[in-house]
């Protein structure tokens, strides 16, 4: 059950760094700071969400 829990944390890290290179580094069409940091921190919610279901923390 741990081991489970911890593969899918180390997978949600994965995917939060590549969601943090795609919108601040590797962005596929130049936008602004404001831009850029509302694209991120509303992925990183919906992130967060995802996690929390697939850990049976909802």
């Amino acid at each position: 059950m741990f081991d489970e829990k911890l593969k899918k944390a180390e997978g949600f890290i994965l995917l939060q760094n590549n969601l943090m290179n795609a919108v601040f580094v590797k962005q596929a069409t130049p936008v602004g700071d404001v831009e850029a940091l509302t694209r991120y921190y509303k992925s990183q919610q919906t992130l967060s969400e995802l996690f929390n279901e697939q850990m049976g923390w909802v």
